[in-house]
């Protein structure tokens, strides 16, 4: 019983929500580049630089890891919890082969083919086009405003 992926809505009814996400976390970066330049001695130039650039970076690392589907692989570190055994199977020497052995029931690259299979999230493409727009945002400011070293 399978069920087939939801279809995202198109492109025209998303757009809004993107760019006033897009709009907010540029005020948002701006804000933190303030605090950043109020605390510290950096020019504010620099500060909403590097603020921008920070955004940039995260947003293309979380991106990037949503999109290659890593959060629907399920399971990982709590499946190796659930599956630990206590008792005399726990040590060395009885037991021992069994608990080299995948359990049963279970397909080692299950979680793989889950993350390859997964529909797709075109949330996390436009989360990478903005990170690169905030990147290349800070670089822009950083060529035009900051100050030639010199």
């Amino acid at each position: 019983m399978d069920t087939p992926p939801p279809t995202p809505a198109p492109l025209r009814e998303r757009l809004p929500g993107y760019l006033s996400t897009f709009t907010l976390g540029l005020a948002g970066g701006g804000l933190v580049g303030v605090i950043v330049w109020l605390a510290t001695s950096m020019p504010l130039i620099d500060a909403v630089v590097f603020v921008y650039s920070g955004l940039g970076a995260l947003l293309l690392l979380v991106g990037g890891v949503r999109g290659i589907g890593y959060g629907k692989s399920g399971g990982g570190s709590e499946e190796a919890v659930a599956d630990r055994r206590s008792g005399p199977e726990g040590s060395a020497g009885e037991g021992a082969s069994t608990r080299a052995a995948w359990p049963a029931g279970r397909d080692p690259l299950e979680r793989r083919r889950r993350r390859v299979s997964a529909p797709p999230n075109p949330g996390t493409f436009w989360q990478v086009v903005a990170g690169f727009a905030y990147v290349g945002l800070g670089v822009a400011l950083n060529v035009l405003f900051a100050p030639w070293p010199g």
